[in-house]
């Protein structure tokens, strides 16, 4: 008899029973699972192949579907309740409750459709009121195209055209305007410098980067003259003879050549201005109560609280 017991016959259908008593135990009411069945519509299925898909148009999404066989749409159909029944699983287990990424996608949403709808015409009056502000923070950069020879001298600025490094400097560009030396030909003199000997279109925010503001600032002083060298002039590094072949200003740009970004730019200030007065008002239902405590306030104790 016990020998009979431990048979692994015996063992298995002892194990089976327990599985089948548990799954009793843990199962919902019929009746519960009946009301928690996925009922896939054609509607609401075609709605999730749109999302999933990225098919704009639903006429032709509509078509599309109507041609696939039943194997395809059964595809379809798996994926949908697969993604619903997990969804409402992980509410059932309150998931959505205190997930960051699920409650800031909850927000986005609600931002969305508290946006009311906003007027989307520009008229001239409107970007010729926004045009000054926009110009003046897109302004577009001065472009320089230079080539330089550099001298080595880490106190250039403080100390200024005494000493050696300054003497060397002048003697260097003096040196270049008698061999007729070119843009090209910069690289072969002075000393070895942290960046470039030459630069082509650049912007004079690069140049601060890589010399200094001083430098900048100089540059925009000098006349462009492609058969001159320069100089010198000092940066954060040393000196430098600079030819200076072409230097364009910076300038504010015209309404014609951002009409279209100011255009856009109004639109997305009334967006979020819409945004802002909608989630005020759901804001302004929900009376908060913060804690004394939390304030940094010795109050009246860890129970006082205040309105807002």
């Amino acid at each position: 008899m016990y020998d009979a017991l431990r048979s692994p016959l015996a063992i298995f259908t002892v194990a089976g029973f327990g599985l089948f008593v548990i799954a009793r135990l843990f199962a919902p009411p019929a009746e519960e699972a009946s009301g928690r069945a996925i009922v896939v519509e054609r509607e609401a299925l075609l709605a999730y192949v749109q999302r999933r898909s990225g098919e704009a148009d639903a006429t032709k999404l509509v078509e599309v579907w109507d041609g696939l066989d039943a194997e395809a749409r059964q595809v379809w159909v798996d994926r949908f309740v697969r993604e619903e029944a997990l969804v409402r699983e992980a509410r059932r287990l309150e998931l959505d409750r205190d997930d960051d990424l699920i409650r800031r996608r909850l927000v986005q949403q609600m931002e969305f459709l508290v946006a009311a709808e906003i007027d989307s015409s520009i008229d001239e009056a409107a970007l010729q009121a926004a045009y000054p502000e926009y110009a003046a923070a897109h302004r577009i950069p001065a472009i320089a195209t230079f080539a330089h020879v550099f001298v080595r001298d880490a106190e250039a600025l403080t100390r200024g055209p005494e000493g050696p490094a300054h003497a060397r400097a002048r003697a260097l560009r003096d040196a270049l305007v008698e061999e007729g030396v070119g843009f090209e030909g910069a690289g072969r003199y002075g000393d070895r410098f942290l960046y470039h000997r030459a630069y082509v279109d650049r912007t004079l925010d690069e140049v601060r980067a890589h010399f200094g503001a001083a430098m900048a600032a100089s540059l925009e002083t000098l006349s462009a003259d492609p058969a001159r060298w320069q100089g010198p002039i000092a940066s954060q590094h040393g000196w430098h003879a600079v030819l200076l072949r072409d230097c364009t200003p910076g300038r504010a740009p015209t309404l014609e050549e951002v009409r279209t970004a100011l255009a856009e730019d109004i639109l997305r200030t009334r967006r979020e201005a819409s945004v802002d007065r909608g989630v005020a008002d759901i804001v302004a239902g929900y009376p908060a109560e913060v804690s004394e405590a939390v304030l940094g306030s010795s109050g009246e104790g860890e129970g006082a609280a205040r309105s807002r």
